[in-house]
């Protein structure tokens, strides 16, 4: 075929450019053309990045709990919702203790296992029911406090920061106190940072040893609190008190349901004490 089109009478100067730029194109397929010009500049390749975005796995309940049918003995000692306590029963006879639909079985004691790893029956697990959302609610507390651990913070609340100028007035004074008592009911620590304005009022030494003696005299009188640290800084400058509070609300709670077991368990007791003893014998007189 390059025979056919290259013309006889050409000059080997033409003879020799067709060989170079005509010819190729005939036995070989056209490369793709770039529609860009050629440049002579470096070529910089850029890579599309992509994000995703990490989201944590959700931990099921399972991991954290023993519930429902993960409880294995074929008896456990149930404490019902009113907490009295039922002593080695029939574990398929404790949801008449409970609804299945709102509440789950948990067991909050593991019970012993004899030498073949059977539960055994003289020592079965200790249960109750709790309702699920309860149940959800405490393991998200849970796995808060796990992560607050592994970031290296408390497991309590988080801390809480308040300022406070030394000229402050009565009126902002008592709206942040009583912040501040909110946060020490809820068990959170507190932090409070005492500094002065660049401009305006400045306190006097006597003003500013009122305001520490109004604050301390409020956390006194929060059931619990307690300053936890010593006083960083000076008066009249920049200075921070650190104070922690104690949530009551669940040591009550906990409180008013070992009452209630102990009340149930003593009512047991007292039947079992009933129930072993002997009945008087009736004398009847021969006379009659």
């Amino acid at each position: 075929m390059a025979s056919i089109l290259r013309p006889a009478h050409l000059s080997s100067t033409s003879r020799a450019l067709f060989r170079v730029f005509v010819a190729p194109t005939l036995t070989t397929p056209l490369l793709r053309t770039s529609p860009f010009p050629p440049s002579l500049l470096p070529v910089t390749s850029i890579r599309p990045k992509s994000f995703k975005k990490d989201t944590p796995q959700r931990q099921p309940l399972s991991d954290s709990f023993v519930f429902d049918a993960a409880i294995t003995a074929p008896y456990i000692n149930l404490v019902d919702l009113d907490g009295l306590f039922h002593p080695s029963i029939d574990k398929r006879m404790a949801t008449h203790y409970y609804d299945e639909e709102t509440h789950h079985l948990l067991q909050v004691s593991p019970g012993r296992v004899d030498e073949y790893g059977a539960p055994h029956p003289s020592h079965p697990p200790t249960c109750k029911p709790i309702s699920k959302m309860e149940l959800r609610a405490q393991h998200k507390r849970k796995l808060d406090i796990e992560r607050r651990q592994a970031r290296g913070q408390g497991a309590g609340p988080p801390a809480k920061s308040l300022e406070l100028n030394w000229a402050i007035a009565p009126g902002d004074l008592k709206h942040r106190i009583k912040k501040m008592v909110e946060f020490l009911k809820e068990g959170r620590k507190v932090e409070v940072l005492f500094g002065k304005k660049a401009r305006g009022k400045q306190a006097s030494e006597g003003e500013c040893r009122e305001l520490l003696k109004v604050v301390r005299e409020e956390v006194r009188g929060c059931r619990g609190a307690a300053e936890v640290k010593e006083a960083e800084g000076t008066l009249g400058g920049v200075m921070t008190l650190v104070f922690e509070g104690r949530k009551l609300e669940d040591k009550a709670k906990k409180g008013e349901d070992e009452g209630k077991e102990k009340e149930g368990a003593e009512e047991k007791d007292v039947e079992k004490e009933v129930e072993g003893t002997p009945e008087k014998a009736i004398e009847v007189d021969p006379a009659h």
